[in-house]
């Protein structure tokens, strides 16, 4: 009778253990408060019409697409998709422009989505700084789907674009956002 219920005691603690490790391998539906996304790659333009889940809006523009790291530690953790819906020059080289980035992560598939306005200035002939400037940080975060479902937020940006290939519509980008969420 004791070997019984030691078994059944035994039973019980492996199962309870096996059921906790096999939840480790779950996505994450905690949502962090902040965030820091390394989005970098070399993409070419692809000029078209994109809807965006979340938000369901359909944009025109062209469109970036290019991984995503967790700037903490490096992780691949998703594929950004810059959207770039307008755009201005000016005479010293300085733009501005309107984009929405929709950042999917691998694990899950859900996503985060900015609207973004963005001022970029010359630092040498081939490559831009952009920023969002500080007026627009605090709401620029304006939905996702899955664990991101209803969000809001904000999000500041310190990139480079290496414009070299520019004229056939070819942009490196290195982009830091560092989001915060709930706001």
């Amino acid at each position: 009778m004791k070997t019984s219920k030691s078994i059944l005691i035994l039973l019980a603690i492996l199962s309870f253990g096996f059921f906790a490790c096999e939840d480790d391998n779950e996505p994450s539906t905690e949502i962090p408060e902040t965030m820091t996304l390394h989005a970098i790659g070399v993409a070419t333009a692809q000029p078209g019409k994109t809807f965006i889940p979340g938000i369901d809006l359909e944009v025109e523009g062209n469109t970036f697409i290019m991984d995503f790291f967790d700037k903490n530690t490096g992780k691949k953790i998703g594929t950004a998709t810059d959207i770039n819906v307008a755009a201005e020059t000016f005479d010293d080289g300085s733009m501005k422009g309107e984009n929405y980035t929709i950042f999917t992560f691998d694990e899950d598939h859900s996503t985060l989505i900015l609207h973004n306005f963005i001022d970029m200035t010359p630092i040498d002939p081939t490559t831009l700084k952009a920023i969002i400037p500080e007026e627009h940080t605090s709401y620029n975060l304006i939905g996702g789907t899955g664990r991101f479902a209803g969000i809001s937020g904000g999000s500041t940006l310190d990139a480079l674009l290496d414009m070299t290939d520019f004229a056939v519509g070819t942009v490196g980008f290195d982009c830091t956002y560092g989001i915060k969420t709930g706001n």
